[in-house]
């Protein structure tokens, strides 16, 4: 692969071999998926020494922008999808304001029962009706999360037949067919490895990093309306929140 000249400035070589192989990236001159030359063919092309490249590749690494795969090399990585943990919003919100396309393969859509940690977020009668919709949530068409939905089928009777969610915003018909509002939610999110079912929706190994979320959203009332329970791959997000220094600091 040919390489551009590098610029000379005041910062350290492999900075500024990062900030090329960023630009180009950035530009759309290397794509999504494309294999990056190998340490030794990078510090041959230009003649520095292959710690130098290999200090380039692990800023870019950092950055989100290559993923190294073992034994084949380093790699274009997807653009990571950046999630404000202060602000609630829906998944296809999200990905629209990321710039990305937003749809579902839907996997399970239907009136159930709620088992005993639905109940408790919900505020309801273990057993009691919930609607479930299960879906892979795909970005430009692309796997990256699990989600599991259930909300008190006595709040929105037929809620599920009112629109297709493979691209339909779940919060938009709750808001405008209901009059449900979601105004705010408590979360939680660790990470973990994921189950069989969930790697093989998602299209990646049981040894695959992922994060796990759950998530009680209420409405202005301060009334349980849903209950989420997530998997989303770990190669895909970013979670940012924003912090303000406590009074007592």
């Amino acid at each position: 692969m040919p390489m551009t000249s590098i610029a000379a400035d005041q910062q350290p070589l492999y900075q500024r071999i990062a900030n090329d192989f960023a630009a180009r990236i950035a530009s759309g001159a290397l794509k999504i998926g494309e294999r990056l030359p190998s340490e030794r063919q990078m510090a041959e092309d230009l003649g520095y020494s292959r710690m130098t490249a290999r200090q380039a590749l692990k800023v870019l690494e950092r950055r989100g922008l290559v993923e190294t795969r073992t034994g084949r090399g380093a790699f274009v990585a997807h653009p990571q999808i950046e999630q404000q943990l202060s602000t609630l919003s829906g998944f296809t919100e999200d990905m629209q304001r990321g710039g990305r396309v937003a749809s579902s393969i839907v996997l399970d859509a239907g009136v159930g029962a709620a088992d005993l940690e639905a109940a408790n977020a919900l505020g309801i009668a273990e057993h009691a009706p919930v609607h479930r919709l299960v879906r892979v949530r795909l970005a430009d068409a692309e796997p990256v999360g699990l989600e599991r939905t259930e909300i008190p089928a006595a709040l929105a009777p037929k809620l599920l037949d009112r629109a297709d969610f493979t691209t339909d915003s779940l919060y938009r018909v709750l808001r405008e067919d209901y009059g449900i509002y979601p105004s705010e939610a408590e979360q939680r999110l660790w990470s973990a490895h994921p189950d069989a079912s969930s790697a093989a929706a998602l299209g990646i190994s049981m040894q695959s990093s992922v994060l796990v979320l759950t998530r009680r959203t209420l409405d202005a009332t301060r009334r349980p309306i849903e209950y989420v329970r997530s998997v989303y791959r770990g190669d895909c997000f970013v979670m940012r929140v924003n912090l303000t220094l406590g009074k007592d600091a």
